[in-house]
């Protein structure tokens, strides 16, 4: 009995119905599943637990035997809807209007999960599953949240059970205008830190009676701001530094504060890392602090994704070459390293990855939406790249 549809517009409403919340799956890997173990995958569920984060559900599928071995990296967990009332249609309605179909989650990204499913299909039924090589998907219900329980321990649950793979694809949104005319093969780092500067307390009338925490901290992030770090390079943008918060919790409007706040976030370039960006925030900090005995500055830091680059290779090769046949567009895809984080960081340590997925254009916002001929046309490349990457031609 199959009542299954591999239609990628079908699969992605079913997909987008699943309130999958990090860490929550509301049945999106089931779903995932069902489809895939029908083709003839073998899935394995790998519910990770760890002290320092909640348990997360995830899903590791392959199909075929010795060969080359190319995998889809994806995740159903989405971000909460903001507040539902703001929606034009209820966030996990799925809901179609004329060529487009709302809900949450539909870029970013159960769309990529649908059409790489559906191109599988269409792949399998023409070669069946002795293609010489293997298929495999890595799904996480854990990208949008602290990541920990997610790609990672998939990645290395893969190296203890000897599992090679030579190439993935991630299927992040990122399309700019059409379909496949950018594509991503590295990421920017992601550091954040957190300063607290200690003055002293006192009144705002006798200022020569205490020392001001806020006067230090906003000369020092001036300090930081004043030079741009670099000017980008080859795939990169430059350097970016950006201040989220300040914070001093003081009521009162004649009282210096004793304590001072304030967080940095840096998205750094492959010139620099996360070691080198922490050693030149303290030599930032020594050079106002160092000599000053009743003002002083604490660091601390937190590093989200480290900057990576897979230069063009193989891979890119074959999506490019996917892409125009798939298109009839014989402009070259845009190779790219912008836009936050995802789990190709993780993935980078053990093959080639780049990122190929639907527009980018309504992530996270209200009324997050797709183009249903998006959809199709996305299909059709995944599909043109697995024939590719698994045929001489």
């Amino acid at each position: 009995m199959n009542n299954l549809n591999y239609d990628p517009i079908i699969l992605t409403q079913a997909l987008v119905k699943c309130a999958s919340i990090t860490p929550k799956d509301e049945g999106a890997l089931d779903i995932v599943q069902n489809h895939l173990s029908h083709l003839g995958f073998k899935c394995t569920r790998l519910p990770f637990s760890d002290k320092n984060s909640y348990d997360v559900d995830n899903l590791f599928a392959s199909i075929g035997s010795d060969g080359k071995h190319i995998a889809f990296a994806g995740h159903t967990d989405v971000v909460p809807p903001g507040n539902e009332a703001s929606w034009k249609y209820p966030p996990f309605s799925a809901t179609i209007e004329k060529d487009k179909l709302y809900g949450r989650g539909t870029e970013d990204m159960k769309s990529n999960i649908a059409c790489f499913i559906s191109a599988t299909e269409k792949f399998l039924k023409k070669y069946g599953k002795n293609f010489v090589g293997k298929i495999s998907y890595i799904i996480t219900g854990d990208e949008e949240g602290e990541a920990i329980n997610g790609t990672p321990k998939i990645m290395e649950w893969t190296k203890e059970n000897n599992i090679k793979i030579d190439h993935c694809i991630v299927g992040e949104p990122t399309s700019n205008l059409q379909i496949g005319d950018k594509i991503k093969i590295g990421r920017r780092g992601s550091i954040n830190f957190f300063l607290t500067v200690k003055g002293v307390q006192g009144h705002t009338a006798n200022g020569h009676r205490a020392e001001n925490p806020i006067h230090y901290l906003t000369n020092l992030i001036s300090n930081i701001l004043k030079t741009p770090l670099d000017e980008g390079s080859e795939f990169f943008l430059p350097t970016s530094i950006q201040v989220p918060t300040i914070d001093v919790g003081n009521p009162a409007s004649n009282v210096i504060p004793e304590y001072a706040k304030a967080s940095i976030n840096i998205r750094f370039n492959d010139q620099h890392t996360a070691e080198s960006l922490i050693e030149w925030l303290e030599e930032k900090i020594n050079s106002i602090f160092s000599n000053k005995k009743n003002v002083s500055c604490k660091l601390s830091h937190e590093i989200n994704g480290r900057s990576f680059l897979n230069k063009p290779g193989k891979l890119s090769e074959i999506v490019a070459k996917s892409i125009y046949q798939a298109t009839g567009r014989n402009n070259e895809p845009e190779l790219a390293t912008d836009g936050g984080t995802s789990d190709a960081r993780f993935i980078k340590n053990y093959c080639e990855v780049i990122e190929l997925g639907i527009r980018n254009q309504t992530l996270h916002k209200i009324d997050e939406y797709i183009y249903l001929n998006d959809l199709k046309e996305l299909t059709n490349i995944y599909y043109q790249i697995l024939e590719n990457y698994f045929t001489k031609n």
